[in-house]
């Protein structure tokens, strides 16, 4: 069954509108309602977040509005990546589903640009005698080790739109599980169609806020990842973002070896309580076989837990699809 967001239903109004959300960046909307609350996975601290759903678009948002300095002290040093010197073939074996997904869309070469490109794990995967490689990232000590791996002059550390790259300069911009920790996704959206050429891709790999999980444990999902996550999207809603930044969807898939099971592992030890609970480790650790296999069987339903999207760059005189 279709996951729908039904904001007379399943929402209820924020608790005090006098700290109601800022204007919603992809539609511009000041309204907003909840539909949970959900903590810090990583223990930062015990605030409660609101997941509340945009009256406006229908995108759900991870409220209130925090800057991105705030943001930042929710952020270990190794949240984007190994902080240690990794093997060839570790790097290549985890970034397989990556580079796999890049030869599904028949994309073999060229100047690719990975936002929040982290330590550089997916850029280093790529052969570089293919590809010429560049990456942006906020984090100071990923992108340093980014820019020991890949050079100075290809590692941006600031936001895609401060980085301020050339137009048109790129084939090929990657997004792997980034633009929902970004507090304008439309700008950053609009930024990367500046960036890429005419028929360039732009991938796009996001938590999938339709899924199984995203139901069934709602405050409780793994992949929610508050209050680092500030947006969660569902294909429709990421289908009409991209079409109004001027992309077409050409490749989809919810498949994700390296998400799927592990958000799902997680998300069942915190409902289950198995870190506090004999009786609900117990209880989790009977569930263990049963998790891979059910996990494959509801993505393949079109409920997986990851969605991922390559989409084409439309031309500058290309009329809105």
């Amino acid at each position: 069954m279709p996951y729908r967001i039904k904001s007379t239903m399943d929402a209820r109004p924020l608790a005090d509108p006098r700290t109601g959300p800022d204007a919603c960046d992809m539609c511009g909307s000041p309204s907003a309602r909840e539909l949970y609350t959900a903590t810090d996975r990583l223990r930062n601290s015990d605030v409660l977040f609101s997941v509340s759903v945009c009256d406006g678009c229908g995108v759900l948002r991870t409220l209130p509005v925090m800057t991105e300095a705030d943001l930042s002290l929710y952020y270990p040093n190794d949240y984007w990546g190994e902080l240690r010197t990794p093997s060839p073939g570790w790097i290549a074996s985890s970034q397989q589903e990556k580079t796999g997904f890049l030869r599904k869309c028949s994309l073999t070469g060229g100047r690719i640009l990975d936002v929040g490109c982290g330590t550089g794990l997916f850029l280093r995967a790529l052969d570089g005698e293919y590809w010429e490689r560049f990456g942006v990232e906020t984090g100071s000590e990923a992108s340093r080790l980014a820019a020991e791996a890949l050079g100075a002059d290809r590692i941006f550390n600031g936001s895609l739109i401060e980085a301020r790259l050339g137009t048109s300069a790129y084939d090929v911009i990657t997004m792997w599980s980034a633009l929902e920790h970004m507090n304008h996704p439309k700008s950053n959206l609009a930024e990367a169609k500046r960036l890429v050429r005419p028929g360039g891709t732009i991938i796009v790999q996001v938590p999938n806020a339709a899924s199984y999980q995203a139901r069934i444990f709602k405050g409780s999902w793994f992949a929610l990842d508050v209050p680092r996550h500030r947006y969660h999207f569902i294909l429709p809603v990421l289908k009409r973002l991209l079409s109004d930044t001027g992309f077409r969807i050409y490749q989809t898939t919810l498949f994700s070896k390296a998400h799927n099971t592990h958000a799902f592992r997680q998300s069942l030890k915190t409902a289950l309580r198995a870190g506090e609970s004999r009786a609900g480790f117990g209880v989790f650790c009977l569930t263990i076989p049963l998790i891979k296999p059910t996990d494959f069987i509801l993505t393949m339903l079109g409920s997986g837990a990851t969605l991922t999207v390559a989409a084409r760059a439309r031309g500058s005189d290309a009329a809105v699809e």
